[in-house]
């Protein structure tokens, strides 16, 4: 199935944002054709940069509760779309990405939910071009 965000798409977070449980409602785009896009609250609060985790962390792999899933109706893999936010920066070996926090999104109604990485897996500032 297309990615969700492959168009500006609104999208649910039915628990909120942890951070920002008050926000609810944003919308998603993909930013031309590459792995990143822009998550932003309708009311301007909270704008997040976004990737796709698969495009440079190959064995990036999210164990996620039933709990977590049942709470944007999750229940098939094919459906979910992860992304994780990076952090700007001026030059290209500064910019960072959570991987402890992915964002998770159920393809089929448009819900989403941020999930934290329980087990310590992952860390939430790794360098997104540690090799450069």
């Amino acid at each position: 199935m297309e990615s969700l965000a492959s168009m500006k798409t609104t999208i649910e977070f039915p628990e909120g944002i942890p951070g920002f449980e008050s926000i609810r409602t944003c919308t998603i785009e993909r930013v031309d054709e590459g792995p990143f896009y822009v998550l932003e609250e309708k009311g301007g609060e909270l704008s997040l940069v976004l990737l796709d985790p698969e495009a440079f962390f190959h064995e990036y792999r999210l164990e996620a509760s039933l709990e977590d899933l049942n709470a944007i109706g999750l229940t098939d893999e094919a459906d979910a779309q992860v992304l994780v936010v990076a952090t700007l920066a001026e030059h290209l070996q500064d910019i960072r990405v959570n991987l402890k926090a992915p964002i998770v999104m159920n393809k089929q109604n448009a819900k989403a939910c941020q999930i934290i990485d329980a087990k310590g897996r992952y860390e939430s500032r790794v360098p997104l071009f540690a090799g450069e």
